[in-house]
């Protein structure tokens, strides 16, 4: 895993229109059926849309992390270095693991299933990957302190991915986003 931040040059507007793509996409697809992986191809070939974008959702069981890796390294397998590959797995299972512990929506006792949303783009050296859930509750980046047990993924999340955020979805819900530069 590599925590150093890579330092070079950004096309902010390139960058912003990866995953406001994804954010929307999540939006006007919605989810698949549990358990379903889909694969999402682009409409044109201008290099606005991705050339890839693979779908999961996740369901709320114990090897749900596990299960969101494994998806993450097969769909990206041939896209980025191994390296690349293991850090955006392992922010993915940090996504996924706060979606299942934080993601219900309010007065819901239904388990959440986040779906976990991977893009890659072939003339834009950027890859996202974003997870959706059913809360509209804001992540924050904790701090806690050297003895905690949890409360450090949003900030594994930051040191491995080049740019992270977050997007309020239509429906309700939000989308939290990595983006990764290939």
């Amino acid at each position: 895993m590599s925590a150093e931040q890579d330092v070079r040059p950004v096309d902010t507007l390139r960058v912003e229109g990866t995953w406001q793509w994804l954010c929307r996409a999540v939006d006007e697809v919605g989810r698949p059926e549990r358990g379903q992986a889909v694969t999402l191809f682009p409409a044109a070939g201008d290099g606005r849309d991705p050339a890839l974008c693979s779908v999961l959702v996740v369901p709320p069981m114990p090897q749900s992390a596990h299960v969101a890796r494994d998806f993450t390294r097969a769909a990206l397998a041939d896209r980025a270095d191994d390296e690349l590959v293991d850090d955006m797995a392992v922010t993915v299972s940090e996504l996924v693991s706060n979606a299942l512990r934080y993601g219900r929506a309010p007065n819901s006792l239904a388990e959440p299933q986040p779906s976990l949303w991977l893009a890659v783009w072939d003339r834009l050296p950027y890859a996202v990957c974003a997870v959706t859930d059913d809360s509209e509750r804001i992540p924050v980046e904790g701090h806690p302190d050297e003895f905690a047990e949890s409360g450090r993924g949003l900030q594994v999340v930051s040191a491995l991915s080049d740019s992270w955020g977050w997007n309020l979805r239509a429906a309700g819900g939000k989308t939290v986003w990595a983006l990764f530069r290939l």
